[in-house]
């Protein structure tokens, strides 16, 4: 999957911040990025999001902040594609311009402080707690204030922003962007094959055959990109899925390793162990009640 830079100023015709809202039966599926920052509430929506090397399940009721230049895309369960049954993904989106945003706050003193946060969020951050709650309410009201309005509800935005502690990063520390306008849609390809079949046993051999590369060329190509291997990340991506699976209380762990495309229960739990740092019964009663 080659992201795509995409230019959200020119769109947007932007100063320092632009709003965007998003109604739509599902998100893009197009892994892009872009100089602007982005602080993103998903409304309604749920699947799978790729930001960086941070592969996650999604659902409804998220809030994340994207760094410049931080490949990401929300891609949406299969459900969403289907004609027949017609589901919605909706999102608000605030865009910062971010070079305008430092230029803009250094007059006023506060440049440090803006500094820190552009770098905390090339690593994306993941807000929760009280802070969740009131970045996600200043966003739904931006959406339909006059300019004067929205201007403050945006500089209190940041104030929440380069405050609070209720965050997690996503992107691994040593997280760089590697894509190059060279790259093509093999990366695209793979994601989404792995998306729609990580349940199932996937094939190296396979998947090669799909962008045309040999095993050796597919595995090197893959890691420089993700900066993991194929291997760690379906797995990544299973074991997405099984702590969603637990979250709802669907199966029983015993029953997980099978659905979630684990040809065993060890292999399931030394994964889910190396993955989330806990077993998964640890995940289970670190869930809120």
């Amino acid at each position: 999957m080659k992201p795509v830079f995409t230019k959200i100023q020119e769109e947007a015709h932007m100063g320092v911040f632009a709003m965007r809202v998003i109604d739509l039966p599902y998100f893009s599926t197009e892994f892009h990025f872009h100089k602007e920052c982005q602080l993103v509430y998903v409304v309604e929506s749920e699947g799978r999001r790729i930001i960086g090397d941070s592969v996650e399940n999604f659902d409804s009721d998220e809030l994340i902040l994207l760094g410049p230049d931080i490949p990401h895309v929300w891609h949406n369960d299969s459900r969403y594609f289907d004609r027949n049954n017609y589901q919605h993904a909706r999102s608000v989106a605030l865009f910062i311009e971010p070079d305008k945003l430092l230029a803009s706050m250094t007059h006023f003193g506060l440049g440090r402080q803006t500094e820190l946060l552009l770098k905390k969020s090339r690593r994306g951050m993941k807000f929760s707690g009280q802070a969740k709650r009131t970045l996600k309410s200043l966003l739904l009201e931006m959406t339909e204030q006059p300019p004067f309005a929205q201007l403050i509800s945006f500089m209190r935005v940041l104030d929440v922003l380069t405050r609070t502690r209720e965050f997690e990063l996503l992107a691994s520390q040593g997280y760089v962007n590697t894509y190059q306008a060279k790259d093509n849609d093999r990366i695209d390809t793979v994601f989404k094959f792995v998306f729609e079949n990580f349940k199932s046993e996937i094939q190296l051999d396979e998947v090669s055959r799909l962008v045309n590369m040999n095993k050796q060329a597919f595995c090197r190509y893959f890691k420089s990109r993700t900066q993991k291997t194929f291997v760690s990340f379906v797995n990544e991506v299973r074991i997405g899925h099984a702590c969603k699976l637990l979250a709802e209380g669907e199966l029983a762990i015993s029953g997980l390793a099978y659905e979630c495309g684990f040809n065993s229960l060890s292999n399931f739990n030394r994964f889910f162990r190396e993955i989330k740092g806990m077993t998964p019964r640890e995940y289970v009663r670190s869930l809120p009640d």
